[in-house]
């Protein structure tokens, strides 16, 4: 057993491991994979809820009559999911904290998958919505753990490609979702066939990812910790389960241990009340540009294309731009380089639209995706799973208002611009509020982070 003084983190030891450890490869690249079906789910209503014009696609408002004034009914079915995904980012991240990561990972895609295929078979608008509350509930929890789980398993020189493999993975699954729509022209197939991929998924996990050792560290499975240790390093490793230490809450990480925590460090609460502000502006903007699309000039599938292979440059160069000037610059920049494209659409003709949208969609995916990786770099171990789901929660009011971005143009046709670049510079100046996390630990305690403590040597971090 080693001295107090030579503990290690769980961060010192996945650093310790070879870059081209086949488990922790596996683990990153199986948990990325699972975002491809995520984001069937996440977009499909850009085609599911109304047949785009001058389409041959039959939606949910074609199959049960909802035009004119029960068009809103139509609409509704999206707010159903993004309520369904405030439920499950409140009661199942908590899960994840207490039962460990992988098992709440593989049940939930389990059951978005069983969500998915039973809502293909709803006989009215009414079961269709509460399927899709279900499915909602199961896309956030899985999309949530999956995340967690691939980022915890991450040595600090693998961030960079674990960020980028997740985006690339979620765009190729955003594309994919367009060809099925064109091949599938049937909202029953279309969602029959985006779902039951999950399943297949759900198995894989179970049988290729190992539980996050942060995990495992900070609950102190020693047991497990070691078996851990025995399949990733191997039998003859030189570290042992007693060498490992999570700096813990004396107090635990419940609820109220957090809340009592939060209010003695008072500066965490403004870190969280700015970071779930940036989360509901970028799920508005994020997904209001994805169902918007189908409302500009030209072929739907093509646009909807457009607008995902887009977010693909944005989740390269993202993580290089937040490596080399860390992650404020980049989140705060690429919200008002957004601010200012959708101005641009106030400003400029109807033929310069389409490339002010895409640029607008090109930086709001940069900050999409990067604050996933900025608040697991902010929030502590002993809440991560909750604080990353209370911002996830809440972001969801900005998804219940996304389909209806559209609807603003009754107001003035560029409306929908005009509000964009609003929120977008907004979100921009408030995120210099926050710390900056580049080269450092993931923290343990709230404590660490309303610190802002530099927790690890950056002559370490530039060797690699």
């Amino acid at each position: 057993m080693s001295s107090s003084s030579d503990k290690l983190s769980a961060d010192d030891v996945l650093n310790t491991l070879e870059k081209r450890n086949r488990y922790i490869l596996t683990c990153i690249l199986v948990c990325g994979f699972a975002w491809a079906p995520l984001a069937f789910t996440g977009l499909c209503p850009s085609f599911v809820v109304k047949s785009p014009e001058n389409s041959s696609f039959i939606g949910v408002a074609d199959e049960f009559n909802l035009t004119g004034e029960a068009t809103w009914l139509a609409d509704s079915t999206t707010t159903f999911y993004m309520v369904g995904n405030m439920i499950g980012g409140m009661f199942i991240p908590p899960l994840a904290d207490k039962y460990g990561r992988l098992p709440v990972f593989v049940v939930t895609v389990l059951l978005m998958a069983s969500s998915g295929i039973l809502s293909a078979f709803s006989n009215s608008i009414l079961m269709f919505c509460i399927m899709r509350l279900i499915h909602g509930i199961f896309y956030t929890a899985s999309g949530l753990a999956g995340w967690v789980l691939g980022y915890e398993n991450t040595p600090l020189r693998l961030r960079f490609f674990t960020s980028v493999y997740y985006g690339l993975m979620w765009v190729v699954g955003a594309c994919l979702l367009a060809l099925l729509a064109y091949i599938l022209p049937d909202w029953r197939y279309l969602m029959f066939c985006i779902s039951f991929p999950n399943v297949f998924v759900a198995i894989l996990i179970y049988m290729t990812v190992p539980e996050s050792l942060h995990y495992l560290v900070s609950s102190q499975q020693t047991e497990k910790i070691e078996a851990w240790l025995e399949k990733i390093r191997g039998p003859k490793g030189d570290i042992t389960a007693m060498d490992i230490v999570e700096i813990q809450d004396p107090k635990g990480s419940s609820f109220k241990s957090l809340c009592r925590e939060m209010w003695k460090h008072k500066m965490f609460i403004v870190y969280i009340f700015v970071m779930t502000y940036l989360w509901i502006v970028d799920t508005f903007i994020y997904f209001g540009l994805a169902f918007y699309s189908k409302n500009l000039a030209g072929n739907i599938y093509l646009n909807f294309v457009l607008m995902s292979l887009v977010e693909a440059p944005a989740y390269v160069f993202s993580p290089i731009f937040m490596n080399k000037y860390g992650r404020k610059v980049l989140i705060s920049g690429t919200h008002i380089i957004a601010g200012l494209s959708f101005l641009g659409i106030v400003l400029s003709s109807e033929e310069w639209h389409i490339h002010f949208w895409l640029l607008g969609k090109f930086a709001i995916s940069c900050s999409f995706m990067s604050i996933y990786m900025f608040a697991s770099e902010i929030f502590p171990t002993d809440g991560r799973n909750k604080c990353i789901g209370f911002c996830e929660t809440l972001s969801r009011f900005g998804g219940m208002l996304s389909p209806y971005l559209s609807h603003m143009t009754a107001v003035h046709a560029l409306a929908p611009a005009i509000t964009l670049s609003l929120i977008a510079v907004s979100g921009g100046l408030l995120t210099l509020v926050l710390p900056e996390t580049l080269n450092t630990k993931l923290p343990s305690t709230i404590a660490e982070t309303a610190s802002r403590r530099q927790l690890i040597d950056r002559s370490d971090s530039n060797s690699n």
